[in-house]
């Protein structure tokens, strides 16, 4: 492990295998996405000729290997187990830690450890190291169990043999197709999951060094290190070899307040030149974006930018998201429509959506800064969102 190479001197050996294995992965996380949309849309290109909807196909029931690759199963299956305690157990189990307690709940605790052995390199962000994973906090999954809802299938999805059938035989040529579109969905995944381990990796590299530098003064606590550029790491490294190591707090405590207080701003969507954006102003009352599961639904906005937010999603609200993660499953679940910032047709929240048969919107600008608690409509077949409460 990580941790248990790790020396002073070993830091920038460590860094640049990370680094080297890393760039191929990034490698495969662009190209494998790129790969799987041409052949989804070429796919689809060849359904609509036949009257088929794309939408209509249900890539899990002919692709189990999908359903591995999420842990929304296995937040299932434990919160199944939760539920099945006695209810004397059961109300006193309101965290990881007071589960732990009871003896009647080893098993419950041991499939916890296996997920977090499974899925424990997730993260609410796989492109940030600087949050903490999952299997750093079983408290995370334990809150993501409880909080989890079933996916609720679609009943008009069709398998490409019941939709075959239903044409008589008369899509029988494009099997092949539908078999390099499904498989690399699942490469998609897989390669989306390496990536996303790898990656994480270089967060224990700099805890454990953030760790050295607080036991010497420079830091109050090994996570600020993540305010810290590379260049700024490496001077201190020099400066730990030459004994005369300087304290980075009033820096870290700058860039900390900076993020704060500009953590709401509203940034356009591309930015040129040097000088600075004129930030958006006013209500807009329809967002216009893509629409990548058809349907008009109509509720109150929820706004999820992180996993602090997971708590206060209640079922059937419009949830706000700016992008989307398959670590989201478990909230996206309980969405009456999904509403994103960024992604299209085959990210992970227009996929989930589908396969619930819930309208869903991507591409719309800002979706997170129109608040909580607004009464809006979802129109995924045309890609509106609609604020009702600005009439």
């Amino acid at each position: 492990s990580i941790e248990s190479e790790f020396s002073t001197g070993k830091y920038k050996v460590l860094y640049t295998r990370l680094f080297e294995e890393g760039h191929r992965l990034t490698y495969l996380n662009i190209v494998m996405p790129i790969m799987m949309q041409i052949y989804n849309k070429r796919l689809k290109s060849r359904l609509k000729k036949y009257g088929i909807e794309y939408e209509q196909l249900d890539f899990n029931r002919d692709f189990p290997e999908l359903k591995k690759l999420s842990p929304l199963p296995a937040f299932q299956r434990i919160k199944g187990m939760i539920n099945a305690l006695p209810e004397s157990v059961r109300s006193e189990c309101d965290s990881f830690e007071s589960l732990a307690r009871h003896h009647e709940a080893s098993y419950i605790i041991a499939e916890i450890e296996r997920l977090q052995l499974d899925f424990g390199h997730f993260s609410e962000s796989g492109n940030d190291f600087s949050i903490p994973k999952w299997n750093e906090n079983p408290e995370i999954l334990f809150n993501l169990i409880k909080k989890s809802e079933p996916l609720e299938r679609n009943a008009k999805l069709l398998t490409f043999s019941e939709l075959n059938e239903i044409k008589k035989g008369r899509i029988s040529g494009l099997r092949n197709n539908y078999l390099r579109a499904g498989r690399f969905k699942v490469y998609r995944e897989q390669i989306s999951s390496l990536f996303i381990f790898g990656h994480g990796l270089f967060r224990p590299l700099y805890l454990r060094l953030g760790q050295l530098f607080e036991e010497k003064g420079i830091l109050d606590k090994a996570e600020d290190i993540f305010y810290l550029y590379r260049v700024e790491i490496d001077r201190i490294m020099e400066e730990i070899s030459a004994s005369s190591p300087s304290s980075c707090r009033e820096i870290i405590s700058a860039r900390r307040d900076e993020m704060q207080s500009t953590s709401d701003y509203i940034l356009p969507s591309v930015i040129y030149g040097d000088s600075a954006p004129i930030l958006e102003t006013g209500r807009v009352r329809n967002h216009r974006g893509v629409g990548t599961s058809a349907g008009i639904y109509t509720g109150k906005t929820r706004v999820v930018r992180a996993s602090g937010d997971f708590p206060a999603v209640v079922k059937g609200e419009v949830v706000l998201i700016p992008f989307s993660d398959v670590s989201w499953t478990p909230i996206l679940t309980m969405a009456g429509a999904i509403v994103s910032e960024t992604g299209g047709l085959l990210s992970h929240s227009s996929i989930i959506a589908r396969e619930m048969g819930i309208p869903a919107l991507v591409s719309i600008e800002n979706a997170c800064s129109i608040g909580n608690g607004l009464t809006v409509t979802v129109d995924g077949s045309n890609g509106i969102l609609s604020i009702l409460d600005y009439d």
